[in-house]
């Protein structure tokens, strides 16, 4: 029997975040997405929960595009 993937959805919070996110990639050309999160989010910027983790993976995506 197959497992149903749950859907990940974002908040409105999370949403602008990542809209963040993606400037911060432009504006900051020279520091990591670790530093990124860190100048955005504070000293622990993702929580260590399973919805942390997919917001982190998310975000690392949307900051891994606009770098491209």
């Amino acid at each position: 029997m197959r497992k149903k993937k749950q859907s990940f959805e974002l908040t409105f919070e999370q949403t602008e975040m990542l809209g963040m996110f993606g400037d911060a990639s432009s504006d900051y050309p020279k520091l990591s997405f670790k530093e990124v999160a860190r100048k955005l989010l504070g000293p622990k910027p993702f929580k260590a929960t399973t919805n942390g983790k997919k917001f982190e993976k998310v975000c690392r995506e949307v900051f891994d595009r606009e770098r491209e």
